[in-house]
């Protein structure tokens, strides 16, 4: 199990061409992340919640501490799939994450955990033991088309997330053909640092449109419909 430490975050939602002005800036500025190719990469996840929709009420009345479980894999490779556990102390944000099988991961997605009880992974037997206590069920897919950047100094990551799309068809997750609903929202900007952020990072982000944000993908999605 990978696990990190908790790192300052912070959100902004910006237009289609502020989008494209912060890409032309970062790439001169921050490097790629190495696992992106020009376009980026795609990001799916499906998120869970439980029986009273904790994790969404939480989201919507900005509650100072939130956590939420999701499983996630990348370009529609089902090769490396995660488990995530996503945790938020005010601003400042802390993920655990371990891999899991393709079988595993739809076995959970249709709510199927007695293979968990014996699991010697620490995050698989707190989602196990979460799920029979609080009722833990899919809920919502999430996907969009992820650009990253990375700067050393400070251990700084900047994400642009665009074209945002869900879905409630949770057992299709695994289903590229899966029809999806767009948000519609614009791009959501990610900034991701230990302690400080730098002052040239800081300057390249800055636009009349950076303004903070406590925007969710995962509480947005859940308000959208069909």
């Amino acid at each position: 199990m990978i696990e990190s430490c908790y790192r300052n975050e912070m959100k902004y939602i910006v237009s289609s061409s502020t989008k494209q002005l912060l890409s032309r800036r970062l790439k001169n500025v921050l490097k790629m992340d190495p696992h992106a190719d020009e376009n980026g990469y795609l990001v799916k996840s499906v998120y869970f919640d439980d029986f009273y929709d904790g994790a969404l009420m939480d989201n919507l009345m900005g509650s100072p501490l939130r956590e939420k479980f999701r499983i996630r894999y990348y370009n529609d490779d089902t090769k490396v799939i995660h488990l995530e556990k996503k945790v938020k102390v005010m601003d400042k944000g802390l993920k655990r994450i371990t891999r899991i099988t393709l079988d595993e991961a739809m076995r959970m997605i249709n709510g199927e955990y007695g293979f968990l009880k014996d699991k010697e992974d620490e995050l698989l037997k707190e989602f196990y033991v979460k799920a029979k206590q609080k009722g833990l069920r899919a809920k919502i897919i999430v996907v969009y088309r992820r650009e990253p950047y990375v700067f050393q100094a400070g251990n700084v990551r900047v994400t642009l997330d665009d074209e945002i799309k869900n879905s409630t068809d949770v057992v299709r997750f695994f289903d590229p053909s899966i029809p999806l609903v767009p948000q519609n929202g614009g791009c959501l900007m990610e900034v991701k640092f230990d302690h400080v952020l730098p002052d040239l990072v800081r300057d390249v982000i800055q636009t009349p449109e950076t303004r903070l944000t406590a925007h969710s993908k995962y509480g947005i999605s859940r308000l959208i419909r069909p």
